[in-house]
């Protein structure tokens, strides 16, 4: 398994993204005007595209999101692999503070990583998300 990062919004991401998140979990809203300002990692098995995350600049942090892995690749570690490549790129810009928009559901997946809970639950598209956040260790 191995990622790629990209600069621009690849058609494996979005191909990914449709499938996870417009087909499998029903959201409408997915593509929005921050994939055009946000690097975008795919993880790939040997050359098929299998999940897919993005981060951006915000403020005095980055924030990931977006972060899907087809059906068949769940409980593979393939979102580790994903959060692992954002964060090594955050630490190539100097990032120190990262912060996710969880759907409350998989909130201990992150947990696991080391974020934390902050903020209040709120509503995206019916699904419950919750903020959290990671300082960056160097």
């Amino acid at each position: 398994m191995n990622t790629k990062t990209y600069t621009t919004l690849p058609q494996e991401a979005k191909d990914i993204r449709i499938e996870v998140f417009v087909k499998e979990q029903g959201f409408e809203n997915e593509f929005d005007e921050i994939d055009t300002i946000s690097h975008h990692i795919v993880a790939f098995d040997e050359r098929k595209p299998i999940g897919t995350c993005r981060f951006f600049k915000e403020n005095d942090h980055y924030t990931i999101g977006r972060v899907a892995v087809l059906k068949e690749y769940r409980n593979q570690h393939m979102g580790n692999l994903l959060l692992e490549s954002a964060e090594n790129e955050i630490k190539k810009l100097n990032g120190d503070l990262i912060v996710v928009h969880a759907q409350v559901r998989i909130h201990p997946f992150y947990e696991k990583q080391g974020y934390i809970q902050f903020g209040q639950i709120d509503d995206d598209e019916g699904v419950p998300h919750m903020w959290m956040k990671k300082k960056i260790q160097y």
